[in-house]
């Protein structure tokens, strides 16, 4: 299983600043929207689970409002906000597959295997990623039932890529941030050869 190191709000995060490709033309993109189109949006996407369940770090969230953070931040884009958002994001890949809306972005380039899913629905304990049978797999699992027992949510996925050629299961990381956004990365390696062996008479 490899460990999900849990953080804080994606653009507040210096560890996905550092490691995101295209972090900060994402970033100058949203900061272009209208600040009151993003909290109206930001009104419903704080009612999912990864919202009320944040995390109480403080350097998070603030302990006498921990609504604040995401009240005065901005949040990852998320692909049901796009026909709202004026902004391009042609030239970033973002949420290019169509029939799936939880990908915000595979990349497969040279140096990585780089794996984003918007996983806002989930806590972080019900999000589980492995290598196994040479793949990466990526699992969501998310039950509820409302205090009268009349209601009950039910949501899971499964995403499976397989591994590149010389990547190790150590290879391979997992990141979460406070706002939901998953992101599995597999640093390439080049694979190990055989080399023959000749024997010296």
């Amino acid at each position: 299983r490899v460990p999900t190191t849990v953080r804080a709000f994606f653009f507040e995060d210096p560890h996905f600043k550092e490691n995101f490709q295209d972090f900060d033309k994402i970033r100058e993109a949203m900061f272009k929207e209208s600040r009151d189109l993003w909290k109206e949006m930001d009104k419903d996407f704080r009612q999912t689970r990864c919202m009320l369940d944040m995390p109480k770090d403080n350097s998070v969230v603030k302990a006498d409002n921990p609504l604040e953070k995401y009240e005065k931040g901005w949040m990852f884009p998320r692909k049901w906000m796009m026909p709202a958002i004026k902004s391009d994001f042609g030239d970033m890949e973002l949420f290019k597959q169509a029939s799936d809306h939880d990908v915000i972005r595979v990349q497969d380039d040279k140096d990585k295997l780089e794996v984003s899913l918007d996983t806002a629905h989930y806590k972080p304990e019900e999000l589980h990623v492995q290598v196994k049978n040479n793949a990466v797999v990526i699992e969501g699992n998310h039950e509820e039932k409302s205090e009268d027992g009349k209601r009950h949510v039910s949501r899971r996925f499964t995403r499976s890529y397989t591994l590149p050629e010389g990547t190790r299961p150590e290879d391979v990381t997992s990141n979460l941030s406070s706002d939901g956004v998953l992101v599995v990365k597999a640093i390439k390696r080049e694979p190990v050869e055989n080399v023959e062996i000749k024997q010296i008479k």
